[in-house]
């Protein structure tokens, strides 16, 4: 008898720590209901697999770009759902934004290009697992939208049909309205103070239940969120690397790749917020301008930048309704 396929059994993601060129990467996984099997004479073969992989944003300010893929659950969940559990879902934690066992490190600081390259072998890893005729979709969000890129430009052969860029961040950050604002944040001085503060917050409120409530009150957050946040994101090595990698974010995402983005125009779909403070409203005109075949879109649901936090349902309606229509 086979094994029960978890996507029949509940409705919530497979964990697992996944071993990758030496680094544990914390992942998600939403499996596929199991498919017919084709007939014996090939007659009805089975449909390619289709594989989403989540490029998560990074937290830099309280609005919260999160790099840790448990913000992303209610958002992925909403995606399954809406294809009917016909497609499998991954996803994986940044480098260095999670902590616990599995942190061999917790003092070292990940730049982007490792990000960069660990994702590009998590779609390597992923390219082995399943078969070859598999459609791979990307979805990025804010500056996981530029790692989409960088991993199709690096992988342009692996089968991947779609990005989906979600309040993308792909140029000219440090010129942004938050970017010009919250820059000196992203300072070593800076990261060592706010990595002290947090040390200190959770030696007071050490119990998770005080911690959790005590978020939950600031943030304004539900509680999933604000548990999440509590457990996994306040602590002092997470922060340290977001706030590293944001640093880097400012100096080495300036220049539009428009050569890929024209190259790759028909697999690409972006999707701007109105009052987006790390992707203006002018970057959505810009593309329209500069890539009339890009499909691109202009948020009409009032949803900010982090949307995974209070708008992950109506964000994965709509993906789910775009990966429908492959």
């Amino acid at each position: 008898m086979p094994s029960p396929n978890p996507a029949t059994l509940f409705k919530s993601p497979v964990r697992a720590i996944w071993n990758v060129q030496g680094e544990n990467v914390p992942t998600l996984w939403w499996p596929a209901k199991s498919q017919p099997s084709s007939s014996a004479d090939g007659s009805n073969p089975d449909p390619p697999h289709t594989v989403l992989f989540m490029l998560p944003g990074m937290m830099k300010t309280a609005d919260c770009n999160p790099g840790l893929i448990d913000y992303y659950i209610a958002f992925l969940q909403t995606v399954h759902d809406t294809c009917e559990g016909k497609i499998d879902i991954f996803g994986a934690s940044h480098l260095g934004h999670t902590a616990g066992s599995h942190v061999a490190d917790p003092s070292r600081l990940y730049s982007l290009e490792e990000q960069v390259e660990n994702k590009i072998a998590i779609v390597d890893r992923l390219r082995e697992i399943y078969p070859a005729d598999t459609k791979f979709i990307l979805a990025g969000h804010s500056m996981g939208a530029w790692l989409a890129l960088r991993v199709l430009k690096a992988r342009p052969n692996h089968g991947i049909v779609r990005l989906f860029e979600l309040f993308p961040t792909i140029h000219r950050i440090a010129d942004t309205p938050n970017g010009r604002n919250m820059r000196y944040l992203f300072k070593p001085v800076s990261r060592s103070i706010v990595g002290g503060a947090l040390s200190t917050l959770r030696f007071i409120l050490s119990a998770p239940p005080v911690l959790q409530s005590f978020v939950g009150l600031v943030t304004g957050v539900d509680s999933d969120m604000a548990k999440v946040t509590s457990q996994d994101l306040l602590r002092s090595s997470v922060v340290k690397n977001c706030l590293f990698l944001a640093e880097q974010e400012m100096e080495a995402i300036k220049d539009m790749d428009k050569e890929l983005i024209e190259e790759h125009a028909s697999k690409l779909v972006f999707y701007y917020g109105k009052t987006d403070e790390w992707s203006p409203i002018e970057n959505y005109y810009e593309m329209q301008e500069l890539f009339p075949k890009v499909k691109s879109y202009l948020c009409e649901q009032g949803m900010v930048h982090a949307f995974v936090i209070g708008h992950g349902e109506a964000m994965g309606l709509l993906v789910g309704g775009w990966i429908n229509e492959l």
